[in-house]
């Protein structure tokens, strides 16, 4: 199916002329009379459209009233200037509050940094040059440190790892790489050793002192970045890594082996460990009391082994996914503070090597924000993982590399215009970005409607989300044009999911027998995949869900029904409980809130034709759940989001 080229609300309004706001003095964005007049002529809008074919007759005032229309200046549905410019400074606050909200972009779900809370702070303390260096290991303590492991002494080293960190001292490149590395080959000890540790905890314990390190100096200091650098590019110098192209750096070598990991036949690799196994026995004496009464000789056999193909498969993979989640979160940490440090020509910095993100110079050689070779093996291995049914934890760490890539291409077209910026904006790159996604995804060996669900309920990014459901309801009705939220009432006033039968289709593909199953490149794709009517229903809701946390509806929805907590009103008629919004006491920090966003009057206009069908799918499911018992089941999740996003638009 070719690809649909739509355009967004943000490109939409910046090829229209710029409507400025009236020219009068700024009112109270908060006041009575603004929250009821907007609330009012939100009750009222939602009548421009029947909820049925069928229609009324029109009394004799309705005909009194069409033949003789009212005055412009007594017009009551007119908006006036002062509400006009409150919807222009709340939409403004909105997608400010929104464009600094790294943790939600980034889909900081495990962590959020603390820098990121406070901007001051992390600016006198981190950014500032006037700002002390970070304390570093000693030298000789360096050495020291890095010994244990030649003398097979891992616990140690974890141990001198953590004295280090409560000395708050950095550790420095050298064992920062040499810890990722012991996570990836260390091997059981033999229990002739009689150690008294157990290897899960060696390499539990490298990921939290390797992760305390990251807290403790973060990559936002102006004298560890150049540090951080040259560990995601640092070098794998363990004798199982020749294989690797140690040019391409630590990062990229670790993505490699979960590629190769992924296809690789686990009865190969078991062949290599035995044949292994055999040649060192093989060396050994005939008498074997001699040979085992050299110490130096019996050390041989029974030392601790650093070596990643030696590991069972299981294991191989949880340990990768150890090393990718410190790595992952290395560039979350970098990428959310530069976001905030550079709000505005983030396509001038971000192609700067000088200035750009860890994450850019990972991904990109020049030509920032395409579709390269990187993020095509990046998308192959998210799909098969996602075919193979892996455990979600570990799909988890790699969709959550896919969505920093995914905000770093959208930065990578967003320029100024007039002197600010629109946004969300979503151009070019990003929708060839995300039509590449949904290529890799149907040209799986493994595409089914079952794995495009999957795929989509573990991605992270809105956008990502809501392209792909975009794309697979399109694939089902050619009909569905979900560009706005006028598309998704359209579906539920056609009754679209009627198409599709009410019981669940038999899996296509069954839960693997093993935790880490091996890719079948000869798999035969299958001719036809079914889908039901609760999982459409339910697929509309989550592309519903992420075209509203894409634009922040809402927050926006919130703000313009937003009242004075002294409940103060010219309205005769109070509210419910339920249906009244209290104005937050604590003001919120200004400088986290960008105003270089641009808004024009056409992209009010659409905002608030978004709410307007927000409000008209509520009134359509009220009248789903009234009609039948089987409908409120089907539409239970579809209530729900709508009580969470204002109490207002609860169904009881």
């Amino acid at each position: 199916m070719p690809p649909v080229k739509r355009l967004t609300r943000a490109t939409r309004a910046k090829d229209r002329p710029n409507a400025e706001p009236p020219n009068q003095p700024t009112p109270k964005v908060r006041s009575p009379s603004a929250r009821l007049y907007t609330e009012v002529k939100l009750r009222n809008i939602t009548n421009t459209l029947k909820m049925s074919g069928e229609s009324t007759p029109e009394t004799p005032a309705k005909q009194r009233k069409k033949s003789h229309p009212p005055s412009a200046s007594g017009n009551d549905s007119e908006i006036p200037p002062s509400a006009e410019l409150v919807a222009f400074e709340k939409l403004r606050y909105v997608l400010g509050r929104h464009y600094f909200a790294v943790w939600e972009r980034l889909a900081l779900a495990e962590y959020v940094p603390r820098c990121t809370r406070n901007v001051t702070d992390c600016a006198a303390r981190h950014v500032s040059k006037r700002c002390p260096r970070a304390p570093c290991i000693a030298p000789m303590r360096l050495t020291t440190t890095h010994d244990q492991l030649l003398e097979q002494r891992p616990d140690q080293f974890v141990l001198f790892l953590n004295q280090a960190l409560m000395r708050r001292e950095f550790i420095g490149v050298e064992l920062f790489v040499a810890g990722l590395q012991l996570m990836l080959t260390v091997n059981r000890p033999s229990a002739e050793l009689g150690v008294d540790y157990h290897v899960r905890d060696i390499v539990l314990g490298t990921g939290e002192v390797l992760e305390r390190c990251l807290e403790h100096f973060p990559p936002c200091r102006w004298d560890l970045r150049p540090a951080y650098q040259l560990i995601v590019r640092g070098r794998l110098d363990a004798s199982c890594f020749e294989k690797c192209d140690q040019s391409e750096g630590l990062f990229r070598n670790v993505l490699h082996l979960l590629e190769h990991c992924i296809e690789t036949e686990e009865h190969d690799a078991k062949s290599n460990r035995s044949g292994q196994r055999t040649n060192r026995g093989r060396r050994k004496p005939p008498n074997e009391e001699m040979f085992f009464s050299n110490y130096n000789s019996w050390m041989t056999l029974n030392r601790l082994c650093y070596d990643f193909d030696q590991l069972p498969r299981e294991e191989r993979f949880q340990r990768l996914f150890a090393v990718l989640h410190i790595l992952v979160k290395l560039l979350e940490m970098d990428f959310a503070m530069w976001i905030l440090r550079n709000p505005t020509k983030t396509h001038q910095n971000l192609c700067n090597p000088s200035r750009c993100p860890l994450v850019a110079q990972l991904v990109w050689n020049g030509d920032h924000g395409s579709v390269n070779l990187f993020i095509k093996k990046l998308f192959q291995t998210f799909i098969n993982m996602n075919a193979l049914q892996y455990p979600e934890e570990d799909i988890a760490v790699v969709s959550r590399l896919v969505n920093i890539v995914t905000v770093a291409v959208n930065l990578s077209e967003i320029q100024l215009s007039d002197g600010l910026i629109p946004y969300p904006s979503v151009k070019d790159n990003s929708q060839h970005y995300a039509r590449q996604l949904w290529k890799t995804l149907e040209s799986s060996r493994y595409f089914s409607v079952g794995l495009c669900l999957r795929t989509i309920h573990t991605l992270r990014s809105s956008f990502l989300k809501l392209r792909l459901s975009e794309q697979l309801i399109q694939k089902l009705n050619r009909r569905a044009n979900l560009s706005n939220v006028r598309g998704f009432f359209h579906q539920l006033l056609e009754r679209f999911w009627l198409d599709y039968d009410e019981e669940t289709p038999v899996a296509d593909d069954e839960r693997p027998s093993s935790l880490y199953p091996v890719l079948n490149v000869h798999r035969t794709r299958a001719k036809a995949s079914d889908i039901c009517q609760q999982q459409y229903v339910d697929l509309l809701l989550v592309a519903l869900r992420a075209y509203c946390d894409m634009y922040q509806l809402p927050a926006y929805f919130r703000e313009i029904m937003v009242q004075p907590a002294d409940g103060t009103s010219s309205s005769t008629q109070t509210p419910a409980p339920s249906e009244r919004i209290v104005t937050q006491s604590d003001a919120p920090d200004e400088r986290m809130i960008f105003q270089g966003v641009a808004v024009t009057g056409e992209l009010v206009l659409e905002y608030r034709d978004d709410i307007k069908y927000l409000l008209l799918i509520g009134q359509r499911l009220k009248k789903l759940a009234e009609t039948s018992a089987e409908e409120r089941e089907l539409f239970h999740h579809w209530i729900t989001y709508l009580s969470e996003v204002d109490p207002s638009l609860a169904i009881g």
